[in-house]
């Protein structure tokens, strides 16, 4: 449930996968995990679910019925995310121009600027504007238009810039003429012209794809940052360049505290679709019992 909010709704990809011994919950039988890469290469840890066992239910004796009527102890799960998926969030998407927001979570997705110098044109514009606004909100799209008249638009492109909706409807006398608006993507800042008949159809079609990018973006840069490391020389130098490093581990807990103390990297997650390595140990060179992902974290 996790990895589909994380990834479908903030478009942020995570690799999931467990905690080793040392680094799950206290007290657990094991701890999953989801990770994330920031700008900065860093790891964040984007979630974790606990499975707990009966560990916590014996001690405090906390037992159930079952179907025999006969008392058991609980099994027990603990799991949450926490605000720093927000953090996450504004890391992965901003720019220098402030938040970039993906269509799905983004409070409005679209801001309609109407563009006005008399005021007989900001009758005709306005009512445009709301016609507009009555189609999306139909399709449970989230609008708002900004009919402020003490600033500027060009002041109002900016400030709905900072604030990271995903897309900006521009309409200006030219563009009332010609049956038009102007769309202006917040991800990527490109132009495009639509008619008034296809303003229904082509911004679903456009805020999907936005969403979309943003993931697919982020994807690539993963993708990218993430190097296979077998060489502990080149593993310490290429923790510099702001990596996740698939390295291979013996499994052995003083390799792990070594490593970490060597480089300040600790083992992030074991991934779910790991397979066991060929390689030595990336430390100790003893066989390898998985393949692993070391990085720096907040």
């Amino acid at each position: 449930i996790y990895k589909k909010t994380v990834e479908e709704e903030l478009a942020i990809p995570v690799i999931t996968g467990k905690k080793t011994d040392k680094e799950k919950f206290v007290g657990a039988v094991y701890t999953t995990t989801m990770e994330a890469i920031m700008p900065d290469g860093k790891a964040l840890q984007m979630g974790t679910s606990h499975f707990l066992g009966q560990n916590f239910s014996k001690p405090f004796e906390v037992k159930f019925l079952d179907k025999e009527n006969i008392e058991n102890f609980a099994w027990q799960t603990s799991w949450g995310v926490s605000w720093r998926l927000i953090g996450a969030l504004i890391m992965v998407h901003g720019d220098d121009k402030g938040l970039v927001l993906p269509p799905q979570v983004s409070p409005i997705q679209i801001v309609i600027v109407p563009i006005y110098y008399s005021e007989s044109d900001k009758e005709h514009i306005i009512k445009k504007s709301k016609e507009i606004e009555q189609i999306l909100s139909k399709k449970k799209i989230r609008v708002h238009i900004d009919t402020r008249d003490e600033f500027t638009p060009g002041y109002k492109f900016h400030d709905w810039e900072m604030k990271g909706v995903p897309l900006r409807i521009e309409i200006g006398p030219k563009d009332l003429a010609k049956g038009k608006i102007v769309l202006v993507r917040r991800d990527n800042q490109k132009k495009t012209d639509l008619s008034f008949e296809n303003v229904e159809n082509g911004i679903d079609s456009m805020l999907n794809e936005i969403q979309q990018s943003l993931f697919e973006r982020a994807k690539s840069f993963l993708v990218e940052k993430t190097k296979v490391v077998s060489d502990f020389e080149k593993f310490k130098s290429e923790l510099e360049n702001g990596l996740f490093l698939n390295s291979p581990w013996c499994g052995d807990q003083k390799c792990e505290e070594k490593i970490k103390e060597i480089t300040g990297a600790d083992i992030r997650v074991i991934p779910f679709n790991n397979k066991k390595s060929s390689e030595p140990c990336i430390l100790c060179k003893k066989p390898s019992k998985e393949n692993v992902i070391f990085a720096r974290g907040y």
